[in-house]
């Protein structure tokens, strides 16, 4: 048995099970870790022995999370850095052992955590160890309950929706075209232009433009759309192999800070989401067309932009107990 790296990159797990002259199992992998893991798992269930009692599992937390990544998180869109996320997690919890994990625990991890991060934060790391726990043991990895399971989330507010008005849009757009880095500009403009987050434009390849259109395939919810550009904006963007920008977060960060625009805090790259969706549902925009445009999985998530909408729920005015035109369309029916 042994992992060997190939001339393509992958790793090689060779696994003889049963000794040299059992049956050989060999499968390629994108990074030596799933392939050690890989061994590892084809090991333990060709030595286990059902019919003698099961010993306590005493894996720590971040080998759970390191099984988790290799059997299900490399195919998600933000496994990696979910991966990042719960180990540090993790680590703040001092890699317990997994199984001897309670509710109590972390709920007592949350009141600690508070004193330097947000309710949404800490709801988040939640959700990734509740999401860690059930798929394990979906998987069959994992015997044990969840402890997370009877955990309510904190209850949090929704912070103000921040998005710029007409005239503060060329001010930042400006601020952009003046840096040293060109590709600040056209990644927040392609934002502006299409609601699409920062991570989708940003890692923008050539194969996803064509004349008029970028087709976003690295998206949240793992499903690619297509949103129409103007001329102009596809005239901008640049050509050649690859992809079109380079990493710029830090320095639109940076950029946005200097200009003293209000944003409120945390929603610094997606002021430009909010700000598109914001201004097409103000001239009349569709509610259902924004939403593909988008890429919500549900009109739950779009709705917040409703009332944006110049005749939003004007009905309550026309149609309304005490309105004329209300007994009127009573009266006929």
């Amino acid at each position: 048995m042994s992992v060997k790296k190939q001339a393509d990159g992958r790793y090689l797990a060779q696994v003889f099970p049963h000794g040299r002259g059992g049956k050989r199992i060999r499968k390629l992998f994108k990074t030596k870790n799933e392939a050690v893991l890989f061994e590892r798992h084809t090991l333990n269930e060709a030595n286990s022995k059902p019919w003698v009692p099961t010993k306590d599992d005493d894996r720590t937390l971040n080998d759970l999370i390191d099984l988790w990544f290799a059997l299900h998180g490399q195919a998600l869109s933000d496994g990696e850095k979910r991966t990042r996320k719960l180990k540090a997690t993790s680590e703040l919890m001092g890699n317990p052992v997994a199984r001897r994990i309670t509710a109590q625990d972390f709920s007592r991890y949350r009141v600690l955590r508070l004193e330097s991060v947000s309710i949404k934060t800490v709801n988040n790391e939640q959700t990734y160890l509740n999401a860690l726990f059930n798929e394990l043991r979906r998987l069959g990895e994992w015997r044990y309950d969840n402890p997370l399971t009877d955990l309510r989330a904190l209850k949090y507010q929704q912070p103000e929706m921040g998005f710029l008005q007409i005239e503060q849009i060329p001010v930042l757009l400006d601020a952009l075209a003046s840096s040293s880095n060109p590709d600040v500009y056209l990644v927040a403009k392609i934002c502006i232009s299409t609601g699409c987050r920062w991570g989708e434009a940003e890692m923008l390849a050539q194969p996803q433009l064509t004349p008029h259109r970028l087709t976003f395939i690295r998206t949240k919810g793992n499903k690619r759309r297509t949103v129409p550009i103007s001329e102009e904006l596809y005239n901008e963007l640049p050509t050649g192999e690859g992809r079109l920008f380079n990493d710029c977060r830090r320095v639109f960060d940076t950029i946005l800070n200097n200009t003293k625009l209000d944003v409120p805090k945390g929603q610094s790259t997606h002021v430009l989401r909010h700000t598109f969706a914001s201004h097409f549902m103000m001239k009349g925009g569709n509610i259902l067309v924004l939403k593909e445009i988008l890429g919500h999985a549900s009109i739950t998530d779009t709705m917040k932009y409703a009332h944006f909408s110049p005749s939003h729920l004007e009905d309550a005015v026309r149609l309304n107990p005490l309105s004329e035109s209300g007994n009127k369309v009573a009266a006929v029916t």
